[in-house]
């Protein structure tokens, strides 16, 4: 049994945003990387390690936790990671520090990633990212 799931959605829902911060890229990285100081700005507890193929788990209080992979980290400019629920559709979170003149550029984007379910049909799903 294989079933594919979000592939029309996939790469194309995404959602972006970007806002201006008056204080060095080097500050605001600890903001990206540091899990007490990355869940003050994400409204929920965030652990992370942020190295290539580390963990990164938020636990909101009103959902279900997001947990996944760091995939890429280019340290003080941008961090890369896979993540999502028991039950939602994985995603990629790609987060970009860029230098300004007064402080730093900060760019969040999240992108829905295809996913599939597949397997014997014994009663059970097996959620495979694609």
């Amino acid at each position: 049994m294989e079933e594919t799931y979000s592939d029309d959605l996939a790469g194309d829902a995404s959602v972006e945003r970007t806002t201006e911060l008056a204080a060095p890229p080097e500050e605001v990285w600890h903001f990206v990387v540091d899990g007490d100081l990355l869940s003050t700005w994400m409204g929920s507890p965030v652990e992370i390690d942020p190295e290539i193929g580390g963990r990164i788990e938020m636990v909101p209080s009103d959902g279900p936790t997001f947990w996944g992979t760091v995939e890429d980290v280019d340290p003080g400019h941008r961090i890369q990671w896979s993540w999502r629920t028991d039950d939602g559709m994985p995603a990629l979170v790609e987060i970009e520090l860029d230098p300004t003149e007064t402080g730093t550029r900060l760019t969040v984007r999240e992108t829905l990633l295809p996913w599939r379910v597949s397997g014997p049909d014994h009663g059970h799903i097996t959620l495979l990212a694609a």
